[in-house]
């Protein structure tokens, strides 16, 4: 008579050890709907593309050249320098050695220079593309932020779909492959046109 309660104990744990699961499984399942991320609005910017078609990027090009022409026209006059004493070294006469002697130390002077100028011009062009490069990338991310705000994007990616894979060494290869980032986007998430209308927008008004 004793072995009925234990019995009937021992059922009632076990339906209590089924609600217990149930329960768990039931909050667990509720926990899990909460943290559903919402899909985050993604948006593109070929930043290349971005940069050539800006107005400001155009006018400071055009000052560049200016000054680019201005050491090459240095360059083309002590050329012609070279190439004058060029053709009166030819004339000469054999026996006028004093005056050869010193036509051969100019031109190997002004050839010494000439590539000593083209040297530094070259750098120098380096040196101010990137002056212009640098702020315009630090205006371009300031429209990329302004435009995405206005039209709700949360994350805006470098757009690299342009970005060959070569065929060759397999090093090279890999190198491509791995510096991509976008595999497949719509061009319907390009904002590139709009990033760039709101920077020329801001150039043609005066604005930094």
């Amino acid at each position: 008579m004793q072995r009925k309660p234990i019995h009937s104990s021992v059922a009632v744990l076990a339906c209590l050890s089924v609600v217990a699961v149930i329960g768990w499984r039931a909050g667990a399942e509720s926990a899990g709907s909460k943290i559903v991320a919402a899909p985050t609005a993604v948006a593109l910017v070929n930043v290349e593309r971005a940069l050539n078609e800006l107005e400001e990027l155009k006018a400071l090009n055009k000052s560049l050249e200016v000054r680019a022409t201005a050491r090459q026209d240095k360059l083309d006059t002590l050329k012609k320098e070279q190439e004058s004493l060029q053709a009166e070294l030819a004339e000469l006469p054999s026996n006028n050695k004093e005056r050869q002697r010193e036509i051969r130390a100019r031109m190997f002077e002004l050839n010494e220079t000439i590539k000593a100028r083209y040297n530094a011009y070259q750098t120098l062009i380096d040196i101010e593309k990137g002056e212009i490069i640098a702020p315009l990338y630090a205006k371009l991310l300031t429209a990329v932020q302004e435009v995405s705000v206005k039209e709700g994007y949360e994350l805006v990616l470098f757009d690299d779909r342009s970005l060959k894979i070569p065929n060759g060494v397999q090093s090279v290869v890999n190198d491509a492959i791995q510096q991509k980032s976008v595999l497949f986007a719509s061009d319907r998430i390009d904002i590139t046109n709009q990033v760039v209308l709101q920077m020329n927008n801001k150039f043609q008004a005066g604005a930094d």
